[in-house]
């Protein structure tokens, strides 16, 4: 407890002095790697997340699971906006991953509904879980079982998709690359489909704007944005770029192609942080 009164005091104190975005990670289960650190932890973030944001020009800060409702509203009210990270947990555990995950939604949605500017970006797993607290962890799930396991592709581009949010600021060389070359990689073993968000009724609010198939030839959704609220979510290994550094040709492509909307995005945050400051 001491531990988070120092983080959100901490939060506090940078985001009254600084113009730079405040960007939190959504930390997670440790299922995926205890067998690599058998030191026992509650919950962790992976680094290339950190160094991701870090590249665009963001700071970061942790954000627990584990944690009341309060803390969770007390983070949100104090940072530019939070990703939901990649990585492998169940979303049908208590007090984990899953459960932050709706109340920070249902927060940032209520925020923009009140005129208070808050994005999510949700990355693979993060994507998922958009999905699912957009209909409530209660109900049904939204994702199915999928085959698309260390698969680099590219995108096949919905109708419309150079008029949305994530992509409009993309270079026309990135756009090529991204429908001609395998630069979206690809580490799922669920998927959210354009048939499962239409079932839920999610079509209404979610614009898809990429599709993909696995290796059975399942159709799934690759990125989608809400038409609602700054809200976005992307399927490939984002972070991924920062990990294979001797692929350079590769790393500097995949780079531009997600550091474009992101950058976007984060000057969006600057003028909303500055306004804020200046009012203050």
């Amino acid at each position: 407890m001491k531990a988070i009164i120092i983080l959100l005091s901490t939060i506090s104190l940078v985001t009254a002095y600084t113009t730079v975005p405040i960007i939190g990670i959504l930390s997670q289960e440790t299922y995926s790697i205890d067998n690599l650190f058998p030191e026992k932890y509650d919950s962790f973030i992976a680094a290339s997340y950190v160094k991701l944001l870090e590249s665009a020009g963001a700071r970061v800060i942790p954000i627990w699971i584990g944690q009341n409702k309060d803390y969770y509203h007390k983070v949100v009210d104090n940072t530019n906006g939070i990703v939901f990270p990649g990585g492998a947990v169940y979303f049908n555990q208590t007090c984990g991953y899953s459960e932050a995950g709706q109340i920070i939604y249902n927060y940032a949605v209520k925020l923009n509904r009140n005129g208070d500017y808050y994005p999510i970006w949700g990355i693979c797993l993060g994507m998922e879980l958009l999905m699912e607290v957009a209909v409530g962890l209660s109900n049904t799930e939204v994702r199915e079982t999928c085959s698309s396991t260390k698969i680099s592709l590219p995108l096949e581009f919905k109708n419309g998709y150079r008029t949305s949010k994530t992509f409009k600021n993309a270079s026309h060389e990135v756009i090529h690359i991204l429908t001609n070359e395998n630069v979206t990689y690809n580490y799922h073993q669920f998927c959210v489909t354009e048939k499962g968000m239409k079932d839920h009724g999610l079509d209404k609010d979610w614009k898809v704007l990429s599709t993909n198939k696995d290796e059975n030839g399942l159709e799934f959704v690759s990125s989608y944005e809400s038409k609602l609220y700054p809200f976005y979510a992307m399927e490939d290994k984002v972070d991924a770029i920062l990990k294979k550094l001797e692929e350079m040709e590769v790393v500097q492509v995949r780079m531009e192609q997600k550091l474009d909307a992101l950058q976007a995005e984060l000057d969006n945050l600057k003028k909303e942080h500055t306004k804020l400051t200046e009012k203050n």
